[in-house]
């Protein structure tokens, strides 16, 4: 069985880790979304996989409220993340039918 100091420990990485996820979900970018959203992933995977362990070592785990507060934050940071790219999307979406429209218009004046 795990000790009360290794489940602190524990929490204690896993609130570090969840800072770091909204911190590559906040700094994410046309150029780097690749890296910093594989990063958040790859985290909270780690995270995911500590709270597995702590559950199965330290029956009685429970998460404390800054790790809760934190999973409500970095779920609504990825809804924001995933609304604006989807909002770019459709942006660029009705760019493309923009220009699909003015090459028509200007095949049919030839």
């Amino acid at each position: 069985m795990q000790t009360t100091n290794q489940a602190l420990d524990n929490i204690k990485r896993i609130e570090y880790l969840l800072d770091r996820v909204f911190e590559n979900l906040s700094e994410i970018t046309e150029d780097n979304f690749d890296q910093k959203f594989n990063g958040a992933k790859s985290k909270m995977n780690l995270a995911l996989e500590i709270r597995d362990a702590n559950y199965s070592n330290f029956g009685n785990f429970k998460p404390s409220k800054n790790i809760i507060n934190k999973a409500k934050l970095i779920s609504e940071k990825y809804d924001n993340v995933i609304k604006d790219w989807a909002n770019r999307l459709k942006t660029v979406q009705k760019e493309i039918e923009l220009a699909q429209n003015q090459k028509k218009v200007t095949i049919y004046n030839r």
